[in-house]
């Protein structure tokens, strides 16, 4: 099969995945129930999660401008902006989720030929995401004892243990790696250009979990506005969860995953599904609204600004 048709194929089947979950979902819950849920938001509430969860991707655009920089990636932080929220854009839009993460690689590296380090910088940007979130949700499991089912728990547990130690001993796996396949390691170094910068670490970690903190907080914002009586501490331990089954390549940007996730999980606490429903479309329109800015920039052709490394990194090619 080619590509192109390859391509199509599973984005035809992701779309399918999509609709099917969105009509099952619709189907089986009353949805006079979700209007009903949607009533009971203001719209100023809704505004202020969409703020809140606006400013954590601006956090984590700063975040990607410091591991950019940390790989010899320099220039102004509003053009790393720019295309962090393109990327946002495509990411949701385009038929797979890291559409956009390509996207912004190409930007990084265009005209230099350095798109390995600039796929580093995307990588770090969404592994240290992925440990603040499962960090907060373990931490969260732990101070709520029972707030999740155990086999949640002990996957959060393990999930941070493995994404702490694999951040920890990438040096060592490079050592291993460097003496089996010379050439293999070499492309590892950009993984391990920040371990010589403590100082940036700890400001890309306190980025990371500020910015989760925000994303969560918007979420419990907007179930408080729909009137769910749902402790703080178990948004911060079913969101990862949410989120990383969201993540999964299977339907078309997370649609009828992330709605039927927070069904789920919301679900234990004993919420209705109609709300649990409404909240996930809620999540979502969030989501929308913060990514049809990149949208407006690409329009608006800012996409179009280079960054110039600075001289003293090579890359194999």
């Amino acid at each position: 099969m080619r590509p192109d048709v390859r391509r199509w194929a599973g984005w035809l089947a992701r779309l399918c995945v999509s609709a099917g979950l969105v009509w099952w979902l619709f189907s089986r819950f009353e949805l006079s129930g979700i209007i009903a849920s949607f009533q009971e938001l203001s719209s100023l509430i809704w505004l202020i999660a969409a703020l809140m969860y606006l400013a954590s991707q601006i956090l984590s655009s700063i975040r990607w401008f410091i591991l950019s920089n940390a790989l010899s990636f320099p220039g102004p932080w509003r053009t790393y902006l720019v295309f962090y929220f393109v990327g946002m854009y495509f990411n949701l839009f385009l038929p797979t989720s890291i559409g956009g993460d390509v996207l912004k690689i190409h930007f990084l590296s265009r005209g230099e030929g350095r798109r390995l380090m600039a796929a580093w910088s995307v990588a770090g940007d969404r592994i240290f995401g992925l440990l603040a979130m499962v960090l907060l949700g373990a931490g969260a499991a732990f101070l709520s004892p029972g707030i999740l089912p155990g086999h949640f728990v002990t996957f959060l547990w393990i999930s941070g243990i493995v994404a702490v130690g694999g951040l920890v001993g990438l040096p060592f796996v490079r050592r291993i790696v460097r003496d089996l396949r010379p050439t293999l390691a070499d492309r590892l170094r950009g993984a391990l250009l920040l371990w010589q910068m403590p100082r940036k670490i700890l400001a890309v970690l306190g980025l990371s979990f500020l910015l989760q903190t925000l994303g969560m907080g918007a979420v419990a914002l907007l179930g408080g506005g729909i009137g769910l009586e749902i402790p703080l501490v178990f948004y911060f331990a079913s969101l990862p969860l949410i989120n990383l089954a969201t993540a999964i390549p299977i339907s078309l940007s997370g649609v009828g995953v992330r709605e039927g996730s927070f069904v789920y999980f919301l679900g234990l606490t004993g919420v209705q599904p109609e709300q649990a429903l409404c909240l996930g479309i809620l999540f979502f329109s969030v989501q929308v609204a913060a990514s049809l800015l990149g949208g407006v920039a690409y329009a608006l052709g800012f996409h179009r600004r280079y960054v110039r490394p600075r001289p003293g990194l090579k890359e194999m090619s």
